[in-house]
């Protein structure tokens, strides 16, 4: 009766911890989204425009990737080209430069090729933020991500 009682005791507790692990991977579902290969993806997608239009690809830069950080940051709690300090995202850059900012956000995927698409497809749909990508004077870029709650902000920071 004890081995009974305690085999009933032991699988009860496996199906609590399953339950338990199946609830936080569901939870954290969004965690695994490849920030690097759908950053990729868009810079990829730009260059592929930029290429159609006759223009230099745009090469990535460390300290914009570093402001781009920051901002998709920022953009995701407050969608918002203006910092929580008042300020404009782009004067992160500076000011003797060429300079330009874009933001997407998605909801709820974690196909990176599908995200990568519908966000770009949103920015060439977008007159500012078309004119963006193709901007001649444009040399450099930084493109950072940014995955919470089931959304995926994303930051362009544009710059000569």
């Amino acid at each position: 009766m004890g081995a009974v009682k305690s085999l009933a005791f032991f699988t009860k507790r496996i199906i609590i911890i399953a339950s338990v692990f199946s609830l936080l991977s569901c939870v954290n579902v969004f965690a695994a989204v490849d920030t690097n290969a759908l950053n990729n993806s868009m810079l990829q997608n730009i260059n592929d425009l930029r290429e159609s239009l006759g223009l230099q690809p745009l090469k990535i830069d460390s300290s914009l990737i570093s402001i781009a950080n920051i901002r998709s940051d920022e953009a995701s709690d407050e969608w918002s080209h203006t910092r929580p300090n008042g300020e404009q995202g782009v004067e992160m850059i500076p000011a003797d430069r060429w300079r330009g900012e874009n933001l997407s956000n998605i909801i709820d995927t974690e196909d990176v090729t599908e995200a990568a698409k519908i966000m770009f497809d949103n920015l060439v749909e977008s007159p500012e933020h078309y004119d963006n990508m193709v901007f001649d004077q444009f040399t450099r870029i930084g493109i950072a991500s940014h995955v919470e709650d089931g959304k995926i902000t994303v930051a362009y920071m544009f710059s000569s």
